[in-house]
């Protein structure tokens, strides 16, 4: 697909991509269908094959209003953290993304201006903590107390749909900065950090191994429980997919099978998100199984219960997507 050459501006031009920068950081690259700020550096470079980003959209339900809320959208992510030089402002960076994103066919769907000081911190690292980073502090908050402002706009390319964040934070205090990013960021008064975050929709590649009723009993006569991996649910929902019918096939049998059995299903969560909310997603999600096991295999409903979990109780570490996998998931538990 063609994309639109990208805007130029008297005050600073986007740049067509090279393939790399002598200043960037190892790996690092452009989005492809948005190039870079004159003079800036990647300082740094993440990409998530699959996870869940917490996309800022305006409240519909506050017309009139600058509130907003999350949409969680799924698919493949990249983060990048461009350094650019001094002598440019936050709302200059900020007005040159937003217009090369257009130019590109995109939607600008939300945008916080003006580009002041003074924001919540928690509204910045609301942002930041959508991707897991390896930077334990976000860089926008704790740099020098400057000018913010962020975007998001969605669009499609190649047939996918895209959602992007621009976050724009002017250097004031050079004195406030702490080491990161491996000391790339210019330590420099006037200086600009422009963040920007692509997801990609993407289904998840299924590599679960497909459970099959003689399994499960095995599993809850030797350790009491079972993962169940093939029970899986819409984004942020507790609707079921139409894909985990063969997994709830295998267990409606075993319960048909051995009608002395009582199960607790418990639904777990990884720990992406508000904990709150993941309880009520867990317990949601677990309730649902239930449902469709007595409402459409004719189960006993006595004989099930429903507890979600949330992210208390992980089985692999939340810092990688096979991690968070592992993680998200129904299990049996013999009462």
């Amino acid at each position: 697909m063609n994309f639109p050459r990208l805007i130029v501006f008297v005050a600073a031009i986007i740049l067509p991509s090279l393939p790399s920068f002598a200043a960037d950081i190892a790996g690092g690259k452009d989005p492809p269908f948005l190039k870079r700020y004159q003079g800036s550096e990647i300082v740094l470079y993440v990409t998530r094959s699959f996870d869940q980003y917490n996309f800022i959209i305006p409240d519909a339900s506050k017309p009139g209003t600058n509130e907003t809320k999350v949409e969680p959208h799924e698919g493949a992510i990249s983060r990048l953290y461009y350094s650019v030089p001094k002598d440019h402002t936050a709302l200059e960076l900020f007005r040159n993304y937003e217009q090369a994103l257009k130019e590109a066919g995109f939607n600008v769907v939300y945008e916080l201006l003006p580009c002041r000081e003074g924001y919540d911190s928690g509204l910045m690292d609301r942002i930041f903590r959508s991707v897991s980073t390896g930077v334990s502090y976000d860089p926008f908050m704790h740099q020098g107390g400057g000018p913010f402002c962020y975007f998001t706009a969605s669009g499609t390319k190649d047939g996918k749909d895209m959602w992007v964040t621009v976050e724009v934070v002017e250097e004031k205090n050079v004195d406030q900065i702490q080491p990161s990013l491996e000391a790339r960021v210019k330590k420099e008064v006037g200086s600009v950090l422009v963040g920007v975050d692509v997801v990609t929709a993407a289904a998840v590649q299924n590599k679960m191994v497909e459970v099959k009723a003689a399994d499960i009993a095995d599993a809850l006569a030797t350790k009491g429980f079972v993962d169940i991996y093939g029970i899986n649910f819409d984004v942020d929902k507790t609707d079921i997919k139409p894909d985990s019918k063969k997994t709830l096939d295998e267990v409606a049998s075993l319960l048909k099978i051995d009608r002395s059995l009582k199960l607790e299903i418990s639904g777990h969560t990884d720990s992406t998100g508000d904990k709150a909310h993941n309880m009520q997603l867990s317990e949601g999600r677990a309730k649902a199984v239930v449902d469709a096991l007595v409402k459409e295999y004719g189960i006993d409903a006595a004989r099930l219960s429903a507890k979600g979990y949330g992210d208390t109780k992980p089985v692999a570490g939340n810092d990688t997507d096979e991690g968070r996998a592992k993680n998200r998931r129904v299990e049996l538990r013999k009462l």
